[in-house]
């Protein structure tokens, strides 16, 4: 291949020599050291081969000392794409501004690409670069990925992880992210109890730390300590000798119950849509943006769809120019009278999508008691649901004062 690119750039010649010291020609040829290739013998008076425009002058003396006559067959590569558009200036100009301004757009991000985010947002990755000053068309030397990484963790609690490389215009912001845990952080030297996040029945309880205070089956109320982190010290005695803090550590399943209530009106304004569709086509390039005019009137009620891509040459050589349509689909407000099974089919939708959120944060369904009664012109669905969720939450631990300091006061205060 690189070699074909610099034939290409210096000019190949396609020749046929002619005479009876074709022989003697080609061997001088070899013996200076002039390069051709792909030699076709005709016959013992006639050679074809290739051979470079550079050395095309160096054949002179050997074609009047062997008497051959040479004839070139071909021309090919830029010297002799250059002398045929040489009257072409403006075309040329174009040619090499063309090849200028792609060489320029090599060296700057005309892409940004965030992968392995869960809960940051793609948009705040984004800001972020933008406070560092990387944006889109930011030359690609000024951007130190290794101090990018480094700043991500520092900056972001949330990433352990983090890696920044580019693929041709293309900067990849790879981040990996902690995995969210419920449980209680010990942070210095603060202590921390498990408290009820709400009222429930205890389901179960698993303590790694503390001092659990209920046991499965107890009714407990918002606020409710599940378990301390402060744990007592017994002498002999069985007296309190002293308390020891550490935060509480446990899983604390309760039973719960959700009030559940819907309304859904009897009759309903439902936006269809005709089926009467427009597209407009439009192009961006850096701040620009030029639209064709719409063909056919607006519409009174429309929803629109818009699809956008980016210009990329090849795999990863992204360019600031984006192309696409908007898409306009023609709507028109229908009303309509539910019937009492299409209300069902509608509760139970909205049913279903209720607990699909409950499960998403961690809430097992076990039951649920859900009716439906017509008031005037609007359906009321209302009911029960039974469940089980994690009810703990962290909250501060009172500190007592031991019990040791406390004797010595009131031995002190008697004297």
């Amino acid at each position: 291949m690189i070699r074909r690119l610099y034939r290409f750039a210096t000019g190949v010649l396609t020749v046929r020599i002619t005479g009876r010291g074709v022989t003697r020609f080609m061997n001088l040829c070899i013996k200076s050291g002039i390069h051709i290739w792909n030699v076709v013998c005709a016959d013992n008076a006639q050679f074809t081969f290739c051979m470079y425009l550079k050395d095309l002058y160096e054949l002179k003396p050997f074609l009047r000392k062997t008497h051959v006559k040479l004839r070139i067959l071909k021309r090919a590569g830029i010297p002799f794409l250059l002398g045929q558009y040489r009257a072409r200036k403006v075309f040329a100009l174009v040619i090499f501004l063309v090849i200028g301004a792609v060489c320029w757009l090599s060296t700057r991000v005309w892409r940004i690409e965030v992968v392995g985010n869960s809960f940051i947002g793609e948009d705040v990755v984004l800001k972020y670069l933008k406070e560092q000053n990387i944006t889109y068309g930011s030359a690609k030397d000024c951007i130190d990925n290794d101090e990018l990484e480094l700043s991500l963790r520092q900056d972001f609690d949330e990433i352990i992880w983090a890696s920044v490389y580019t693929e041709g215009t293309k900067l990849v912001v790879h981040i990996q992210e902690k995995i969210a845990s419920d449980r209680p952080q010990e942070t210095g030297d603060v202590c921390m109890d498990l408290v009820a996040s709400r009222d429930a029945q205890i389901v179960s309880i698993i303590t790694r730390h503390g001092a659990a205070q209920v046991v499965s089956g107890d009714e407990v109320h918002a606020g409710d300590i599940l378990v301390s982190g402060r744990q007592e010290i017994l002498d002999d005695n069985g007296e309190v000798k002293e308390y020891y803090y550490q935060s509480a550590d446990a899983d604390v399943m309760g039973h719960v119950v959700y009030d559940y209530e819907d309304w859904i009106p009897e009759k309903l304004s439902l936006e269809q849509k005709t089926g009467q569709v427009q597209n407009q086509y439009y192009m961006i390039f850096g701040n620009y943006q030029w639209m064709l005019p719409k063909l056919y009137a607006d519409y009174d009620q429309y929803e629109t769809l818009d699809s956008k891509k980016q210009l990329c040459l090849m795999q990863s050589f992204y360019l600031p120019v984006f192309y696409g349509h908007i898409t306009y689909m023609e709507q028109k407000t229908v009303e309509v009278t539910l019937t009492k099974d299409e209300v069902k089919a509608l509760a139970l939708e909205h049913l279903e999508q209720y607990l699909e959120d409950l499960e998403e944060n961690g809430v097992s369904i076990f039951d649920k008691n859900v009716m439906i009664e017509k008031v005037g012109a609007n359906y009321h669905i209302y009911g029960e649901i039974s469940a089980s969720e994690s009810i703990a939450k962290p909250a501060l631990t009172e500190i007592l004062p031991q019990p040791s300091a406390a004797q010595e006061e009131e031995s002190d205060e008697s004297e």
